[in-house]
């Protein structure tokens, strides 16, 4: 039986991976400090020995692999990105636990066999390259050979533009591992939407304001297009013209965005971004979501509200969740437990659990 150590162990992406890929497996030890996370894991998988704050951690127990999806906050794009140098006292600079973890074991004879990282892609970007380079010398240096590759979770069954850093250690010189191969992606986000949702997801006036005003942007008027809900009575017609997204049987709607075009146009199913988005590329996301973060204040779908006319929303928790890779079964566990703020805040910080039962699948052979 495999014995694991989840460090950052937020809601236990990895063990509910581990789980579906039928990994016979113990979880001896997890490290979570947050109190909202901790009471979400045990909800889903049972009471669990939490050491809680890694700084405290004077010892792990034996264990053959440890998990340690450490902080992204200061690698992300999305941060600062004040990086994890050692003694830095970033977030990101929890990796250095780890180190000082991995030696109180090295002292002990009791090195685990197996490691597996998460963060994200920025992490073997150029400005961070460098140390991570220290990181991955410094495992060889252990006897782990490493094997690492930038997965998105959309080439894994999930309709979310996620890309993550995935790494694998093996103590094993020989060791081979290759990552899982993309799969054709068969599910839309339409198809984790739910059904019936309160109008105060529904973006406000102020908030659509982003969609509805009327410059002239090479011979499109975003705002004569959109119609959020609340100006269904508006006083004035669509206009009708030969572009796309303006005939009334369209069904569009007009996003702007930094391309030659200055635009792009949205559907029902499609994700978008919602914040400043005339300074962003890529804004609407066919069929899929943009990445998801621990707010979904920036990130929206387009829908149609309960007047049947074309709006934009934000994803409700449950969504957030089930584009996580998480089930229905276990979300009843947990979505009445917490806050919306705290919902949210799990499924951002967590990991995909498609692309992790991949990657354990993929390792089976190893870790039987």
């Amino acid at each position: 039986m495999l014995k694991v150590i989840e460090l950052f162990a937020g809601i236990g992406c990895q063990r509910e991976a581990l789980k579906r890929a039928n990994i016979e497996h113990e979880v001896v030890a997890i490290s979570e400090n947050d109190k909202y996370a901790s009471s979400a894991y045990e909800l889903l998988h049972g009471k669990v020995n939490n050491l809680g704050d890694i700084k405290k951690i004077e010892k792990l127990p034996k264990a053959d692999l440890w998990t340690y999806s450490f902080p992204c906050t200061d690698i992300s794009l999305a941060g600062k990105m004040r990086g994890f140098n050692k003694d830095s006292n970033t977030h990101s600079s929890l990796l250095w636990e780890v180190q000082r973890l991995l030696e109180v074991a090295k002292a002990s004879d009791e090195l685990p066999k197996y490691l597996l990282m998460e963060n994200v892609k920025n992490i073997v970007s150029k400005k961070f390259m460098q140390l991570f380079q220290i990181w991955l010398d410094y495992l060889h240096s252990l006897g782990y050979k490493n094997f690492y590759k930038v997965l998105n979770a959309r080439d894994y069954g999930i309709p979310q533009n996620r890309e993550r850093c995935f790494m694998i250690s093996i103590r094993d010189e020989d060791a081979h591992y290759e990552f899982p191969k993309p799969i054709n992606l068969t599910k839309k986000l339409a198809d984790l939407l739910e059904k019936n949702v309160d109008e105060k997801y529904f973006l406000s006036e102020k908030l659509i304001t982003c969609f509805t005003d009327m410059k002239d942007r090479h011979g499109l008027i975003r705002g004569l297009r959109f119609k959020p809900k609340y100006m269904s009575s508006a006083d004035y017609a669509f206009t009708i013209t030969t572009h796309a997204g303006y005939r009334p049987t369209d069904n569009y709607i007009i996003v702007p965005q930094a391309t030659k075009d200055g635009y792009a146009l949205a559907e029902v199913g499609d994700g978008v971004y919602t914040n400043r988005c005339p300074t962003k590329r890529g804004v609407v996301q066919k069929s899929m979501i943009p990445t998801l973060k621990t707010s979904v204040s920036d990130i929206g779908v387009v829908d149609n509200d309960k007047d049947k006319l074309i709006s934009i929303r934000r994803l409700t928790p449950r969504e957030c969740w089930r584009l996580m890779g998480w089930d229905d079964n276990q979300i009843d566990k947990a979505i009445n437990k917490f806050s919306n703020t705290q919902l949210y805040k799990m499924a951002g910080n967590g990991i995909v659990v498609d692309v992790l039962e991949a990657i354990f699948n993929q390792a089976l052979f190893e870790f039987s």
